[in-house]
């Protein structure tokens, strides 16, 4: 079970994340942008933040300084190419948009936390 962070994602679009993460699986805590602070994050096992507005950027920072290699992934509504490349040249590990596949939420799970990847049968 990996214990999962979000920030500054709005109700329904941490809901649908939620969903999609595989319920029951994961301890999922949801954060507000304003206000988080670095001991909010030092539990994570892994960080969904908004990518709306590049307000994921300071967290990313905060993150970084912390904990250089934890799995940071932007989230956003509206996927555009430079969008994900700002993201991922800013440090983050991936970049996801809504609606949420399944395929690719079980993917990046597996991506960071390789010792729990299932075998194919």
């Amino acid at each position: 079970m990996a214990r999962i962070v979000t920030v500054g994602l709005d109700q329904t679009l941490a809901n649908q994340l939620g969903r999609a993460l595989a319920p029951g699986q994961h301890e999922i805590s949801h954060k507000q942008q304003k206000g988080v602070m670095s001991g909010d994050l030092t539990e994570a096992d892994m960080i969904f933040a908004s990518g709306e507005s590049r307000q994921y950027l300071p967290i990313l920072r905060m993150v970084r300084e912390i904990h250089p290699t934890l799995p940071f992934v932007v989230v956003t509504r509206v996927p555009e190419t430079s969008d994900w490349l700002d993201a991922l040249e800013a440090g983050a590990t991936d970049y996801c948009s809504s609606p949420f596949d399944a395929r690719h939420m079980s993917w990046l799970m597996e991506s960071a936390f390789p010792e729990h990847r299932v075998a194919a049968a």
